[in-house]
């Protein structure tokens, strides 16, 4: 492995903790995140990407031109995770409603919001947004204009990108695609043992967070999302990243959005 510092984005609800998972078994690191501070998160602020030595960042900050100029400037081995755009609102709405994390300190305690609404009020409140005294959420549009800034970035400057879908349905060929990418050779019993580490069941079982890990499968939009549901994904689409289709056609990602069911 290259002494090149590991950058990891990903859009939030989008298997974070797999893929850090996976990087932690690979190359014997732990992850850096920023300080939290509930209610201020901002994702795109440069100044929280920062190299921790002895470890890799992992972080949900959009790669906007400073911190696409940070990651050229450190010489840094970027690594981008993307999600279904039609999948990752159903994730975030259950993130919110069943106040993920609550019993490791780090629940963000809105849930009673979505416990006044209906399932499908909550989930269009997720795609289009919404305004409380202590949860200001600007829906998904802003995570679908981050995919899109990855793969800009990713088609000038070399990068590893990946997808959820990808992360499940072909694991073992993203786990060793990606050690390509870091230049860690392995072993197939390495990959085995790597694939083991991250299954859904184990890290259930070995995380502090039980209720972090909810299903672990992609495609639950089929069964979850309406037709408004539908029109109001694609309104956010056309309003923040109109360039995402292209550039997810051109990065060869039909996952990202593509529709299941009678959707």
């Amino acid at each position: 492995m290259t002494g090149q510092p590991i950058i990891f984005l990903s859009v939030f609800k989008s298997g974070t903790h797999l893929v850090r998972r996976i990087l932690e078994d690979m190359t014997g690191l732990p992850f850096f995140e920023p300080p939290i501070v509930a209610g201020k998160v901002n994702y795109q602020d440069a100044g929280q990407l920062i190299h921790k030595k002895g470890h890799f960042y992992s972080w949900h900050l959009f790669p906007t031109p400073e911190v696409c100029q940070k990651l050229v400037e450190m010489k840094a081995k970027p690594i981008f995770l993307l999600r279904n755009i039609y999948d990752l609102p159903v994730s975030m709405y259950y993130h919110f409603a069943n106040n993920i994390d609550v019993e490791i300190g780090r629940g963000r305690n809105v849930d009673a919001y979505f416990r006044a609404m209906s399932r499908e009020e909550g989930l269009s409140a997720i795609i289009s947004g919404m305004e409380r005294v202590d949860f200001r959420w600007r829906g998904t549009g802003p995570h679908y204009q981050q995919m899109a800034l990855m793969l800009e970035f990713a088609n000038q400057y070399p990068c590893f990108v990946t997808s959820f879908e990808r992360i499940n349905t072909q694991k073992a060929e993203e786990v060793v695609r990606l050690g390509d990418f870091l230049e860690l050779p392995l072993s197939q019993e390495r990959v085995t043992t790597i694939l083991h580490n991250s299954g859904f069941q184990v890290m259930k079982e070995t995380s502090l967070s039980g209720s972090h890990f909810r299903k672990g499968q992609a495609g639950s939009h089929a069964d979850e999302l309406n037709q408004e549901h539908v029109v109001l994904i694609q309104q956010q689409l056309a309003t923040h990243a109109p360039q995402l289709a292209q550039l997810v056609a051109q990065a060869q990602l039909p996952e990202i959005l593509a529709r299941h069911g009678q959707l």
